[in-house]
């Protein structure tokens, strides 16, 4: 009755094991909550997805809470004491006769329940506690028996999976019904419209580019593959450059951004974000071949990017597993909205043992979609393709040039390749000249590629070989060798 105080009842703890009553629990904000519920269902709907049965402590009320999830979503009826009562009558919880009373107790003592939000909350966070004291103790005996490095390792990523998975608890589930389905096709579309760029996801800032994949999407697994020199990295970067730029500046599908580069440095990367800013070569600050007007510059153009929400992991040889531990930590401490891995073939193999390399690169891909599905973010991924390539008289990357590297066309639901004929004509050309040319045919010969090679200079085509979500095409940048920098086609 209202104004009188809650009845705490401890059924079903009998059945608890041996110390466990010293867990962390509030069996007391259990009963309210499930009272809270009893009385008005509708803070069911607002709980739902973020708490369940295992969270509550006293098993009792796991069960109710349990009933009351299938009176409400399976039969779409009313959860009262009676309905529940029902529904677990022949169960152990019923054995004693006591657990209408108790759900009677519960029903009227519900006027106390106070916020139902906070309720579930200390539910969560009691459970949170238990889990990890358990994890505590686990890790303790598991550490103490680990003596190889694999063992170790494999144990820091079972830690930080586990870890992980009990910052999601209390969240909605991931699962939705076609009606909330519809609302967010219907949300992407509207907002789509009204940037009238048809962009949903993040932009790269190359407008065709983002105009045919509408940006890239949460979840998804981005390949960018090309030979050596085709200018991998350098794209990475500048698209990586251009969405923190615009998330500093509170533009629209943007978003924080984490580079775990494998192959370059962090200073290195650094300098050519500088020297992109100043539109120099980043050779020129590497040696030193700067004037004073320069260095003036240089401090402007820091001072511009200190605070850029571009955050870079240099670590060689990350495996699978300590790249998402390292994304997850990016993700909880700056909101990073975009990975970008360069480049694939460095990362560590996830597996030990007598296996070849086709395998491993396999176990990578699916580790990097993983990462991808798991954070709700794109993740970008540098990939070398097969020499293959270089043994056809047409030198554009297909992707069959993939299919030797595991399942990487697979896993990805984008794939991007870079072909620059410029690269392959002045490879062609070699130190040849017409001065020196032995013959009127040989000197023709050496004019038209160098003719070629002037009207096609830094025309650099990015083919969309797989698009899950979409068309594929083929788009064309422009390429500055001298500052590593790529711009929209004019």
């Amino acid at each position: 009755m209202a104004g009188e105080p809650a009845r705490v009842v401890q059924l079903g703890s009998e059945r608890l094991p041996r110390g466990v009553e010293r867990s962390p629990h509030s069996a007391q904000a259990e009963q309210a909550l499930l009272g809270a519920i009893m009385v008005n269902n509708r803070f069911y709907d607002e709980l739902e997805g973020a708490l369940s049965a295992e969270h509550f402590y006293v098993p009792v009320h796991g069960a109710i809470f349990e009933a009351i999830e299938s009176i409400i979503n399976a039969r779409g009826g009313e959860a009262n004491p009676i309905t529940i009562s029902e529904r677990l009558k022949g169960t152990a919880f019923d054995a004693e006769k006591t657990l209408f009373p108790h759900l009677t107790a519960m029903f009227e003592n519900a006027s106390l329940a106070g916020d139902a939000k906070s309720l579930a909350d200390v539910i969560i966070t009691t459970f949170r506690q238990r889990q990890l004291m358990g994890l505590a103790e686990s890790v303790h005996t598991q550490a103490r028996a680990a003596t190889k490095p694999e063992d170790v390792e494999a144990m820091l990523e079972a830690v930080g999976s586990e870890v992980f998975r009990l910052t999601a608890i209390g969240r909605k589930d991931a699962a939705r019904d076609m009606r909330q389905n519809l609302i967010e096709v219907i949300r992407q579309a509207a907002a789509a419209k009204a940037t009238g760029t048809g962009v949903t996801g993040i932009a790269s800032g190359f407008t065709d580019l983002d105009s045919l994949l509408g940006g890239f999407q949460n979840s998804d697994l981005v390949i960018l593959g090309a030979r050596p020199s085709m200018g991998k990295t350098s794209l990475l970067l500048n698209m990586a450059q251009a969405v923190a730029t615009r998330h500093l500046a509170d533009g629209a599908n943007t978003a924080p951004v984490g580079v775990f580069s494998l192959e370059m440095s962090a200073t290195q990367l650094t300098q050519r974000l500088v020297a992109n800013a100043l539109n120099i070569c980043a050779n020129r600050i590497a040696n030193g071949h700067l004037s004073d007007g320069d260095l003036q510059r240089m401090m402007g153009a820091a001072n511009e990017l200190h605070s850029l929400p571009l955050h870079i992991d240099d670590t060689p040889g990350l495996s699978v597993g300590a790249l998402r531990s390292r994304a997850r930590e990016m993700k909880r401490k700056f909101g990073i909205g975009l990975i970008i891995v360069d480049y694939l073939q460095l990362m560590m193999s996830p597996i030990k043992g007598d296996y070849n390399r086709v395998q491993e690169i396999t176990q990578i891909s699916r580790g990097l979609k993983m990462v991808a599905r798991e954070l709700d973010v794109p993740v970008i991924a540098a990939s070398q393709l097969s020499r293959s390539v270089e043994s056809r008289d047409n030198k554009r990357p297909l992707l069959s040039d993939l299919r030797e590297s595991g399942s990487i066309e697979q896993d990805a639901d984008v794939v991007l390749m870079l072909y620059r004929h410029d690269y392959y004509l002045k490879a062609g050309l070699g130190a040849a000249d017409e001065a020196t040319a032995s013959t009127d045919t040989e000197r023709k010969r050496i004019a038209d590629v160098k003719a070629q090679l002037e009207a096609s200079r830094g025309i650099t085509e990015v083919i969309v070989a797989k698009n899950r979500k979409g068309p594929t095409d083929t788009v064309k940048l422009m390429f500055d060798g001298a500052t590593t920098t790529f711009k929209n086609f004019q």
